[in-house]
């Protein structure tokens, strides 16, 4: 049983313990048909939706994981915990802008509830920006609200708010893709100074004016050719899929990179690890280090576990 009651099975209480990863085909459909049934069912019970929304993301079905999501919202108002998790279908379309929309939308209307109305005969007159709580409190805040604030903050400047960014960019126990796009900012902004940066077990000092845009990074380019050259015509959808899914592990680590700068080893690491999701145990190349490659396996492994953990 679940905390809202409901009854999962086996195969449902496997997803979403280990992830995707951890089941069988077999497995994986009956996860999907008890999810879906349970949807068509109770199309407005939270915790199902949620559930369902996580399964989608996690095989690629984004679409549907979106559509489900927002008529959801539709109909029950503002819930942080679908819009955290549409946060991934939105990240995974590369449309994150629609979701700071989205975000700004619902949280709009729950301030609309709780605020008195204001008389027709006031003329409000335009206010300087002011966050809705105390920047110095941004690593408190829920997840949705200090992705709003990110978005705001791209059009101001942001030199008040850099303590609190620099003490949140310095602890690794907060979201590391959250980490990510305050970096990102601080790159649009120009920021010329060493800032540290703890996240997944790591710790750096970057420059941000001195880092390159994670989209214009060399590395990434030549990962993605190498899988492109493997897949473009044998799988072209699990070459789409796999993409997608080394953007969000980059994006997760970013200002750091994936180790070692071998690009050979990452491309049939990935080509390995992704195929092995399809229980095909493809062979790779002998002219690459194999130990490298279970090395990089693992490594994989251990970013798609931390993804669902932290992933808002």
């Amino acid at each position: 049983m679940s905390e809202s009651g409901a009854f999962f099975p086996m195969s449902v209480k496997k997803f979403l313990e280990k992830g995707i990863t951890s089941l069988s085909e077999e497995e994986k459909m009956s996860t999907l048909h008890y999810l879906e049934n349970a949807y068509h069912q109770e199309p407005c019970n939270e915790e199902i939706v949620h559930k369902l929304i996580q399964f989608y993301n996690q095989t690629d079905k984004t679409k549907k994981a979106q559509e489900i999501g927002q008529n959801f919202l539709t109909m029950n108002g503002y819930n942080k915990e679908i819009l955290g998790e549409l946060s991934v279908t939105f990240m995974k379309e590369d449309n994150m802008d629609t979701y700071f929309t989205l975000v700004r939308h619902y949280m709009e209307e729950e301030k609309k509830e709780t605020t008195e109305e204001v008389a027709d005969n006031v003329i409000p007159f335009p206010k300087q920006f002011i966050p809705r709580k105390d920047i110095r409190e941004f690593a408190t805040w829920q997840t949705t609200e200090q992705l709003e604030f990110l978005q705001e903050a791209r059009f101001l400047e942001i030199d008040t708010f850099l303590p609190a960014f620099k003490d949140f960019l310095a602890d690794d126990q907060f979201s590391p893709f959250v980490q990510s796009m305050i970096f990102e900012l601080m790159q649009e902004k120009e920021i010329n100074e060493e800032i540290k940066v703890r996240k997944i077990d790591k710790d750096g000092t970057f420059n941000p004016s001195h880092v390159p845009m994670l989209a214009d990074n060399p590395f990434a380019e030549a990962l993605f050719a190498g899988l492109a050259e493997l897949l473009e015509h044998s799988n072209p959808s699990l070459l789409e899929q796999v993409m997608g899914i080394i953007q969000q592990h980059l994006f997760m680590l970013y200002p750091f990179e994936l180790e070692p700068k071998e690009v050979d080893v990452w491309v049939n690491a990935y080509y390995k690890w992704a195929n092995a999701m399809y229980g095909d145990n493809s062979v790779i190349s002998d002219d690459v280090n194999h130990l490298a490659v279970e090395e990089a396996i693992s490594i994989i492994e251990e970013l798609e576990i931390r993804q669902q953990n932290y992933f808002i």
